[in-house]
């Protein structure tokens, strides 16, 4: 997977022109209609703006079948939210791999206004998959491929999930299996009789004792 990723990069790189600095992340997300859904909040939110005024950035998008926790936060969390999910430094597979250590604290665009919350953690796990998440929540929002990149300007990259922290979403519980219930009492279990024994009584009367001999006068 890891190998996939780093061969993405390459190919997008040199189909990029290096020299050109300035960005439009919305123009670079035009023809990914996957992401549809999180190119609109960039928009919507103003963080589009925000981040197209950086010298570098890295952009962690979420495809729409994904969207839903993110979509569905209030106006007060919505723009908070979608802002930590760009880091204010650019990084790509390999660039996070060349990390001496195999977590970090990454700053996010969130940062210059929520110094706590505007971090992502950043692991990578010993098989090499690269993990994002919020400060206080679990590191699951797993690297999935890079989508674009102008190598040390602007990379965007997929993610598995939303990157929330606690309290912005709630997560949607799996409705638990119903029980079909049983008619008649079928299926309750029955004492088992084996291994015990009938005892088996004598229905015929019993035949009456002879009589004694009489003795001899």
């Amino acid at each position: 997977m890891t190998s996939k990723i780093v061969l993405s990069v390459l190919v997008l790189a040199a189909a990029s022109p290096v020299a050109l600095a300035a960005f439009d992340v919305i123009q670079m997300l035009v023809e990914k209609p996957q992401y549809a859904g999180f190119s609109k909040l960039l928009e919507q939110t103003n963080v589009a703006g925000d981040a197209n005024q950086l010298r570098a950035a890295s952009l962690l998008v979420v495809p729409d079948k994904e969207m839903k926790s993110l979509a569905s936060l209030p106006a007060d969390k919505l723009r908070a939210a979608v802002a930590n999910h760009i880091l204010l430094s650019y990084f790509d597979p390999i660039k996070l791999d060349e990390m001496k250590t195999r977590t970090a604290l990454l700053p996010t665009l969130l940062s210059k206004t929520d110094k706590t919350l505007g971090v992502l953690n950043y692991t990578r796990a010993d098989d090499g998959q690269m993990y994002f998440g919020a400060p206080g929540a679990p590191c699951v929002a797993k690297l999935v491929k890079v989508v674009a990149a102008r190598p040390y300007s602007v990379s965007i990259m997929e993610v598995s999930e939303p990157i929330l922290p606690p309290g912005f979403g709630k997560p949607v519980a799996a409705p638990g299996r119903r029980g079909k219930g049983g008619k008649g009492g079928k299926g309750k279990i029955k004492p088992s009789a084996a291994g015990l024994e009938e005892s088996k009584m004598p229905t015929g009367k019993p035949k009456e004792a002879a009589a004694a001999p009489t003795p001899a006068s």
